[in-house]
């Protein structure tokens, strides 16, 4: 009599909550279609330079990208899409979708559209077109994170995500040869960090955040646990999810009001050994002590907010930003630990000790501390990578704390 062997779960089995999870095979279509896409970049733009008006980027800039293959694996390879659309809001895709009189934006693009002298081209950008669209999609149906994912406003990510399959197929007919994408990042200061070394992935995600068309502190920043009733296996889930992205089962057991043993045989199923005891981090300073700390606790509330920007309550909007922010910085590149992450969205929504204001050279913003220990001017506030304090390091070896 043969027995089937039960199947063990690993970690990775009770991270994978819908749409609080980016799965393994989009991360990997993603990055496909970041190398896919900027080499169809490359190839129209040797072939016809005029592009560099749709794509936003010039034929030097592009050998920069040849010739710095390191900086290139590290961007491409993050799970966020590299090109942004170059329709951004819901009114410009409804010119294509629904035959509306077009906008400004459609105008201008097709008054940079240069004369297409090869056939190759044109198929090959309504291809790529094909492409860019079907990742939006499957992003967007995928993950609650979608929008800082794709680079674009959470209204487009989901108008673009709930569009059925006959429409996108019709505003294609429409759109012909119009390139939907363009390069993400063109900023004189990304080209410079760029060349200068090989990126690393602090001044990678400064970047994306740079470029998303919304910021962390025009975000909402509630964390209310008190008035959570979503029954005892919804608790279980949330906390086997918290604690295969190493929260301790203390804290598991805390917010989901778990009894600690059965929260530390929870966290033994998932691990494989004990929990950490000791205790926990709660210092709002470590936030704010060192740039690269500064730059991982910006990631994690900027994720942490867009979660509950798209509808995530705040136990969902805290697992899709660890996943997130854990895939981000993976290899044991994090410095943030999910326990040290939750101390900061509660910090943050409870008191002002900390709050966000934006650099005054790049706008984006960033955690600044308004506390007893150190106080920051918000006006003349300075973020890591304008201060050019994300520069390529020597790692400890150590990981988040």
């Amino acid at each position: 009599m043969n027995i089937e062997p039960k199947h063990v779960r690993s970690a990775d089995d009770y991270k994978a909550i819908d749409r609080l999870h980016l799965p393994r095979w989009i991360a990997e279509r993603i990055r496909f279609i970041n190398y896919d896409l900027v080499s169809h970049i490359k190839q129209v733009l040797v072939d016809n330079p005029a592009f560099n008006a749709i794509y936003r980027v010039e034929v030097k800039e592009i050998d920069h990208l040849r010739h710095n293959e390191n900086s290139l694996r590290s961007l491409l390879n993050a799970p966020f899409l590299m090109l942004s659309p170059s329709l951004p809001t819901i009114e410009d895709w409804r010119c294509f979708i629904d035959a509306t009189p077009t906008t400004r934006a459609v105008d201008e693009l097709r008054r940079k559209m240069p004369r297409v002298r090869k056939g190759l081209t044109t198929q090959s950008i309504q291809h790529h077109n094909r492409q860019f669209l079907d990742i939006i999609q499957s992003v967007a149906n995928t993950s609650i994170l979608s929008a800082p994912v794709l680079g674009m406003t959470p209204d487009l990510a989901r108008y673009l995500g709930e569009l059925p399959g006959y429409k996108l197929l019709t505003a294609l007919e429409r759109i012909g040869d119009l390139p939907l994408f363009q390069w993400r990042f063109v900023s004189p200061a990304f080209w410079f960090e760029f060349t200068a070394n090989d990126l690393n992935l602090e001044q990678i995600t400064h970047h994306i955040m740079s470029t998303t068309p919304f910021r962390a502190g025009e975000l909402p920043h509630t964390a209310n646990w008190a008035e959570m009733r979503l029954g005892r296996e919804t608790h279980e889930m949330y906390a086997e999810a918290l604690m295969a992205h190493g929260c301790r089962a203390s804290t598991a057991a805390t917010l989901f009001r778990l009894p600690q043993s059965k929260a530390r045989q929870m966290y033994m199923a998932i691990h494989g050994k004990r929990s950490p005891c000791g205790n926990l981090p709660n210092s709002l300073q470590w936030f704010v002590e060192k740039p690269q700390q500064r730059l991982h606790s910006t990631a994690f509330i900027w994720l942490y907010r867009s979660a509950l920007n798209m509808g995530a309550n705040t136990p969902q909007a805290l697992i899709a930003a660890a996943d997130l922010y854990n895939q981000l910085f993976r290899n044991g590149q994090r410095l943030l630990a999910t326990d040290r992450g939750y101390n900061l969205t509660r910090a943050m929504a409870a008191d002002a000790r900390l709050s966000i204001a934006p650099c005054r050279e790049c706008h984006t913003h960033y955690i600044v501390s308004n506390n007893e220990s150190k106080i920051e001017m918000r006006n003349s506030f300075t973020c890591p990578a304008c201060s050019n304090s994300l520069v390529p390091r020597e790692r400890s070896g150590k990981g988040a704390n």
